[in-house]
C-alpha cells in the first residue's frame, strides 16, 4: 500500500470509528514533509506527514493521529494558547496539556497517539480543560512531541503560507462552518446513540449555544443584583429637611433605601486576558455610575494564588493589578466576605480555572464574570456571565 493510500485508509478508519467528526476529517489536506518526524498540523486544516517516519505505523495508529489533530483544530487550542500567553519555553507542557484534554475522549480500545500525554501522566483526573492540565498538572520530564501549530499557534518550519498556490489552507469562514457542522453532527450522534464522549458533547453544546451579547447580559445580571439589594429598606432617625411640612419636634422613624455594598474579586493570574479584563471593568464601572454608585465606593481584591489588600480607587483604570501566578480565588472570596462593611453583592472576574468555595460565605449574592473562550462549570450559588470576544465598548443604557 502506498503512503497516500495509507492516509486515505486512515481517514476512512477514523470517520468510521468517529462518524460525528467526519466533516472535519474529510476537510483535511495531506502534505508530505520529511522534516516533521511523524504527523503534525497547522491552523488551516493542513496535515503534514513524514511518510518515512510513519512507514511502519498501523492504519489504526494513523487514524488516531488524525482524530487527535481534529481535536486540536476544532477546540481552538492554538487560539487558546495565544489567549493565555504561552511562551516558547512552555510549548511542550501546553502540548501535553491540550493532548490530555483530547485523549481522554478517545475510545478506550484505541491506542493513544505516539508519545501523547494522558491526564494520568500529568497527575490529573479526566474530563478537564487544557488550561487546567497546564496550570495544575505536573510537566512530563521526557516529552518531545510536537503536534504542530494546530496545537499552539507557534509557526513551524514545515508550515506553508496560508495562500500557498499548491496547498492552500482553509480560511476562517469555512473553518467556522466546519466547526458548526461537526457540532451539530456530534449532538445528533448523541441523541441517536448516546455514546458520544463527554468532552466532545460539551464542546458541541458550547458551539451551538445562541450568541448572547455579554455586555447586555452583564448589565442585566448586575442590575438585578443591585436592585434586589437597593430595594431593602431600613429605619432612619435622621432629622427631616427644614423645607418639609412637618414642624413637629418629635422625630419619627422613616423608611429609606440604601446603596448596596459591593466588592469585586479580580483574578490577576497569568492566564487572564488583559484586554477583556479591562473591558469588563469598564462595563462594571459604567453600570455602577448609571446606578448612582461611585467606583470608589467599591472594594477591589486582586487575587492569584494569594489575595492582596483591598483597593479603593476613583476609576477602574487606577487599579494596581498585582499577581501573575497561579489561581485560587477562594482566598479572595473569603477575604471579601470578611471585610467590613459586609458586602451585599460580590462580583468575581476570572477565567474560571480556580478553586471555588462550596458555598458563598455569609450567603452573599455573587456574580461570576467569566473571561474565557470556553469557561469551565461554576458552582450553583454563582450567577455567571461569559465574556468570549473582544469588541468595542458600548454605552451603558
Amino acid at each position: 500500500m502506498s503512503s497516500e493510500d495509507r492516509m486515505v485508509a486512515a481517514r476512512l478508519w477514523a470517520a468510521y470509528k468517529y462518524p460525528y467528526l467526519a466533516s472535519a476529517l474529510f476537510a483535511m489536506r495531506f502534505i508530505s514533509d520529511e522534516t516533521v518526524g511523524g504527523v503534525a498540523g497547522d491552523e488551516y486544516f493542513r496535515i503534514y506527514v513524514d511518510h518515512e517516519e510513519t512507514h511502519d505505523w498501523e492504519v489504526e495508529t494513523l487514524g488516531v493521529e488524525l482524530v487527535h489533530q481534529v481535536g486540536h483544530l476544532l477546540r481552538g487550542h492554538a487560539s487558546r494558547a495565544r489567549e493565555i500567553g504561552i511562551q516558547q519555553a512552555e510549548l511542550t507542557h501546553w502540548i501535553d496539556a491540550s493532548d490530555a484534554e483530547i485523549n481522554d475522549d478517545l475510545d478506550a480500545d484505541h491506542p493513544l497517539p505516539v508519545d501523547a500525554a494522558s491526564p494520568d501522566e500529568l497527575g490529573m483526573p479526566d474530563s478537564l480543560f487544557g488550561e487546567e492540565y497546564f496550570y495544575k498538572g505536573t510537566p512530563r520530564i521526557a516529552s518531545s512531541r510536537d503536534c504542530g501549530s494546530s496545537a499552539h499557534g507557534s509557526p513551524r518550519s514545515w508550515d506553508k503560507p496560508y495562500a500557498d498556490d499548491n496547498d492552500r489552507g482553509i480560511g476562517s469562514e469555512e473553518r467556522d462552518l466546519i466547526k458548526r457542522r461537526v457540532a451539530s453532527e456530534t449532538v445528533a450522534h448523541y441523541r441517536s446513540y448516546g455514546l458520544t464522549p463527554g468532552g466532545w458533547l460539551r464542546w458541541a453544546n458550547r458551539v451551538l449555544e445562541p450568541h448572547v451579547d455579554w455586555r447586555r447580559e452583564l448589565r442585566a445580571t448586575l442590575r438585578r443584583g443591585i436592585t434586589e439589594v437597593a430595594g431593602a429598606v431600613d429605619y432612619s432617625y435622621k432629622r427631616p429637611s427644614r423645607r418639609g411640612i412637618n414642624n413637629s419636634k418629635v422625630i419619627l422613624p422613616s423608611l429609606r433605601s440604601r446603596l448596596p455594598e459591593i466588592s469585586i474579586v479580580l483574578d490577576t493570574s497569568a492566564s487572564m486576558s488583559e484586554e477583556l479584563l479591562s473591558q469588563a471593568l469598564a462595563e462594571i464601572e459604567g453600570l455602577m455610575s448609571a446606578a448612582g454608585i461611585r467606583f470608589n465606593f467599591l472594594k477591589v481584591f486582586t487575587c492569584d494564588s494569594a489575595v492582596g489588600k483591598p483597593q479603593t480607587v476613583r476609576h477602574s483604570s487606577d487599579l494596581k493589578l498585582i499577581g501573575g501566578g497561579g489561581t485560587d480565588l477562594s482566598q479572595g472570596i473569603e477575604a471579601a466576605a470578611r471585610s467590613y462593611p459586609l458586602a451585599d453583592l460580590l462580583i468575581v472576574i476570572t477565567d474560571g480555572f480556580t478553586q471555588w468555595p462550596e458555598s458563598c460565605p455569609n450567603g452573599i449574592r455573587a456574580v461570576a464574570v467569566l473571561i474565557n473562550e470556553d469557561p469551565p462549570p461554576t458552582p450553583q450559588w454563582l450567577n455567571r456571565v461569559e465574556i468570549r470576544e473582544v469588541a468595542t465598548a458600548s454605552p451603558v443604557t
